[in-house]
């Protein structure tokens, strides 16, 4: 079984107990003794956050998920990460959390809009709040990237079709299948074998939305 959940550690230490063959992907689960594959969420926020800052701009925003959800806090320390390697401040105002859907997207760009000064770029940590952002800003007449840098997460086959074309981080998703697959196989054949933890970095993908500020 390849499973990616969101409950606690005990609900997936039972399927071990069991001795049902498990492999957890894009989540880390303290206390639960079995096989994982994650995605490098830190790296791939402070490539982004890295690259906005690189590009010129200068109070950028983070939109990411719910407190406490592994994928959404460790792709806020990614963005805090990249902050403190560049001397920026870590400013609480400038950070939202959504929970990972179109509309809390929107929610969270329009609050960073109503900031004085406001935001100049965006990193958002997934896609669809990713959409929901951009959606908030065309509604608010604000040019991408001429008023407002975005870095999306997630690496959207779409991304290169909208205009501007998307920046994102692309998740390496075709090799965590694999990679799990593979994981659930040897469990298989080797039910007594530790458990092995994988991780697999990510992917900036650089697109039109984020171009330097020195060429918008």
């Amino acid at each position: 079984m390849i499973i990616s959940p969101a409950g606690k550690a005990n609900h997936v230490n039972r399927l071990v107990d069991a001795r049902v063959p498990v492999v957890v992907i894009d989540r880390q689960q303290s206390g639960a003794h079995v096989d994982t594959v994650l995605v490098d969420n830190e790296q791939g926020a402070n490539l982004a956050t890295t690259h906005l800052i690189e590009s010129g701009y200068q109070r950028i925003a983070c939109v990411t998920g719910p407190a406490g959800v592994f994928t959404a806090n460790r792709r806020l320390r990614g963005y805090r990460q990249a902050l403190e390697e560049h001397g920026r401040p870590y400013e609480e105002e400038l950070v939202r959390h959504g929970d990972f859907r179109e509309e809390g997207g929107y929610r969270a760009m329009a609050a960073l809009m109503s900031l004085r000064p406001r935001p100049d770029a965006l990193f958002a940590t997934n896609n669809l709040m990713t959409v929901g952002a951009v959606e908030c800003l065309v509604d608010s007449r604000v040019a991408v990237p001429r008023q407002m840098g975005v870095v999306g997460f997630d690496g959207v086959p779409w991304a290169h079709l909208v205009r501007p074309s998307l920046t994102t981080v692309a998740q390496p998703t075709y090799e965590l299948g694999r990679e799990a697959a593979a994981l659930l196989t040897q469990r298989i054949a080797e039910p007594e074998r530790p458990p092995t933890t994988i991780t697999l970095e990510t992917k900036l993908q650089v697109r039109d939305s984020s171009l330097p500020m020195r060429q918008v």
